[in-house]
């Protein structure tokens, strides 16, 4: 009876010692993935993906704000995309540059009389 209650905490023990090692593995997979990698990358006012660009509002938004301070105004990627005040204010302003025509789109000075 000695020797079958040995071999059954052999088998927890291996039975814990897998577990454990299965969380470290996880536990180093998650620390070595780093959040960049998610990052979305654009270009122009495209966000490039796999399967090529897409014009996406983030995008746009994101070429607003690298124009204007391109002339010297101080803004940034979130004051543009979240107040759209400043967005209309911006494209009003720069609006003729060939930078910001898709971007601003209705927004540029061309259409406001």
């Amino acid at each position: 009876m000695k020797n079958s209650r040995l071999s059954g905490t052999g088998i927890r023990r291996g039975k814990a010692a897998a577990i454990a090692a299965a969380i470290l593995a996880v536990a180093v997979i998650a620390a070595t993935t780093s959040p960049a990698a998610a990052k979305i990358r654009c270009k122009g006012i495209f966000q490039v993906t796999k399967n090529g660009l897409i014009s996406r509002p983030y995008c746009q938004d994101r070429e607003i704000a690298r124009v204007a301070r391109s002339y010297g105004w101080r803004v940034s990627d979130a004051d543009v995309s979240n107040n759209a005040l400043k967005k209309v204010r911006i494209c009003r302003a720069l609006g003729g540059d060939t930078r910001l025509k898709g971007a601003c789109g209705a927004y540029g000075p061309h259409t406001f009389r």
